[in-house]
């Protein structure tokens, strides 16, 4: 693996990119740097931000990279949707072989652009009045959520790198990720 690239907004998923950088001794750039310092058709890791069900900067790094394995950074303490059936169904791979990972980053408000503020609140607040209109019904998960909603929170935690660290160790890989997985959140 030449890189760990990635894409950020919060912070979130650049502290788990330097982390895992730390821990493979791969370099790891943001999507705009590996621009600069990596020539097309590298093979690399990724790293992006779920946002409204897309993981941000993934189209853009698969049409200059070759992506052996990445890893979705949402606020979810799990991840759902498409993409995790379709990695559970493989064993944890796309269907072109790529590894994919799911990590829990957290939920910052206050660090995100007006933009991305203003298409986070309706769902932070739908989210809220759901669990509150369930009551004594709503799921540990459901309230999780509504709490992170409300106060924000920081899950980045290096030990959830460690199923991704044992992943890297055994390369070299030769799965890709080529399709942009399509997320719930």
């Amino acid at each position: 693996m030449k890189a760990i690239v990635y894409t950020s907004q919060t912070g979130h998923t650049q502290r788990y990119a330097q982390m895992l950088a730390e821990r493979t001794g791969v370099p790891a750039y943001s999507l705009k740097e590996a621009g600069k310092s990596l020539r097309r058709g590298e093979e690399i890791f990724y790293m992006g931000w779920l946002m409204a069900g897309t993981v941000k900067g993934l189209q853009s790094a698969m049409d200059r990279y070759t992506i052996r394995g990445a890893a979705i950074v949402g606020v979810s303490p799990q991840g759902n949707g498409d993409l995790w059936t379709e990695a559970r169904i493989n064993g944890g791979y796309s269907d072109s072989g790529g590894r994919l990972f799911y990590l829990q980053g957290g939920y910052a408000p206050e660090k995100l652009g007006f933009f991305y503020r203003m298409m986070m609140k309706p769902m932070a607040g739908s989210v809220v009045r759901q669990v509150q209109a369930r009551g004594e019904a709503a799921t540990d998960q459901e309230r999780r959520m509504a709490e992170i909603f409300q106060h924000g929170g920081d899950f980045v935690r290096e030990e959830a790198l460690d199923e991704i660290v044992r992943w890297f160790r055994e390369g070299p890989h030769d799965g890709e990720v080529k399709a942009v997985p399509s997320v719930d959140i």
